[in-house]
């Protein structure tokens, strides 16, 4: 099979688009992925793998890890989800996502798999479960040095939680409540989900956790005979300076690595030191792996190349600073107002918000309301995987907000409005648009058509000064 343009390659994609509704077992559906590789021969298990699970911060950990190992002269392959703007950000070699010819004459390579697959008992593989082979077989083709892979969902059904060699790396993000639907709405539940890409013998590494979580972690790990490290921030980081233009934090790895002084990450947030001081720990245990060295330079260099859209993105429009960060849960949200408010405080920002539907609208407006000047409320059309996603009424959020005690709450259909109403409200305090990664790659459009970039000058924070700033280690249930 053939595909001689990109289009034709999305086309065959979309017919194997779930039924909305469907329903099929998750072990089936894990199996029928397993399936799917050993028809292209396992690629999931022809490089090393690195294996990301949590609910916040797993992006921006597997682009940081990356560009670290990059740095140190090695080919990255990164797997991650959701995307921004295209498909192809989702499969990326070296910080760059693969170009649509890779990506067809790849998708040429695994498409009689996929009919094989679907003629079969097994039935028709789903449209993410093709993209999970694709990317691994394009990994293989390229033989990168290294893949990092990002859960989609979940983990222990994950249609990445494919490899069987005990050499992998499995990597714990913070853990929080979200897509409880599917996962279970207690946190033991979702840990467990999570900690299920845990394979016999791997090397895991995990943020801290509460205890509940902590404690699941352990006895997996037991069970799986697995060796477990914590990243404990309170502990290995130090010096944290918090600006609008990046995080500044001296990283001390005990026993594990060297101590570094002096980093830099150009995306604001202390819990963006936090991932980076996971990610460097990862580095450093695979580089050894390799009987190399971490680097000191090669870690200043990564993380200054690091690039990660959609978190605490500034952009400009009409001359006005827009801040874009894609904080789409109360975990993530409270993190994203604990950065706002040490950057700007007493300040009240305009905010563009949009939710999908299933997502905690009153936990997550509770952490923007002290920080809200007008609460712009819309919503997002998009479509994931091909299936539309369902984004809350506009009218519903601002209910929410007006029983929370929301001043100035305006409802908006169309983003676009929105966003310039938000820009109109008098001060000069940054727009903050929030709430969906979706609802991002609708205003891209309008701020890419205006000023390019706003780079601001560096205002500095200690973050030991600020009582606002929560701590790293004990985030929100």
């Amino acid at each position: 099979m053939t595909f001689h343009d990109y289009a034709t390659a999305i086309r065959f994609l979309d017919t194997y688009i779930p039924t909305p509704g469907a329903r099929v077992a998750p072990d089936f559906a894990l199996a029928r992925t397993q399936a799917l590789l050993a028809r292209l021969g396992d690629p999931q298990d022809a490089r090393p793998v690195i294996h990301l699970a949590g609910t916040s911060g797993k992006g921006s950990t597997a682009a940081i890890l990356a560009s670290i190992l990059q740095a140190h002269g090695l080919r990255t392959g990164v797997g991650t989800s959701p995307h921004v703007r295209h498909l192809r950000e989702r499969i990326s070699f070296d910080g760059r996502p693969v170009d649509e010819a890779t990506f067809c004459t790849g998708l040429a390579t695994v498409a009689p798999a996929v009919l094989d697959l679907a003629a079969s008992a097994w039935g028709p593989p789903t449209f993410f479960e093709i993209l999970i082979a694709l990317s691994y077989r394009l990994f293989a083709q390229a033989a990168v040095d290294v893949v990092v892979m990002e859960t989609g969902l979940g983990g222990r059904y994950d249609a990445t939680n494919t490899v069987t060699h005990a050499d992998k790396i499995a990597v714990l993000t913070p853990l929080g409540l979200d897509h409880t639907e599917i996962l279970g709405h207690t946190l033991s539940k979702i840990a467990a989900a999570k900690a299920g890409i845990i394979r016999p013998g791997n090397a895991v590494f995990s943020a801290t956790h509460p205890p509940v979580a902590a404690a699941l972690i352990r006895a997996t790990c037991r069970k799986m005979a697995a060796r477990l490290t914590i990243f404990n921030p309170d502990v290995m980081l130090g010096n944290v300076r918090l600006a609008q233009d990046g995080v500044g934090f001296d990283l001390d790895l005990g026993a594990h690595g060297p101590a570094l002084r002096e980093l830099w990450l150009p995306t604001p947030g202390l819990h963006q030191a936090a991932n980076a001081g996971l990610a460097t720990l990862v580095a450093t245990h695979f580089l050894q792996r390799l009987g190399r060295p971490l680097l000191p330079n090669a870690v200043v260099q990564g993380l200054a190349e690091t690039r990660l859209p959609g978190r605490m993105e500034r952009r400009s429009l009409g001359g006005r600073t827009v801040i874009l960060d894609g904080a789409h849960n109360p975990q993530k949200m409270h993190a994203l107002c604990a950065t706002l408010a040490a950057l700007y405080p007493g300040a009240r920002l305009p905010v563009v918000l949009a939710l999908k539907q299933d997502k905690a609208a009153q936990a997550i407006l509770a952490h923007l309301q002290p920080l809200t000047s007008r609460l712009c409320c819309t919503r997002f059309t998009a479509t994931d995987q091909g299936l539309p996603l369902v984004a809350t009424a506009p009218a519903e959020i601002a209910a929410v907000a007006t029983g929370l005690g929301f001043g100035d709450v305006q409802v908006h259909e169309d983003p676009g409005d929105a966003l310039t109403a938000a820009v109109a409200t008098p001060g000069d305090a940054p727009v903050l648009v929030t709430g969906s990664i979706y609802l991002l790659a609708q205003v891209y459009a309008a701020l890419d058509a205006d000023l390019p970039a706003h780079r601001p000058a560096q205002t500095t924070v200690d973050a030991s000064a600020s009582p606002r700033l929560y701590s790293l280690q004990h985030m929100p249930e």
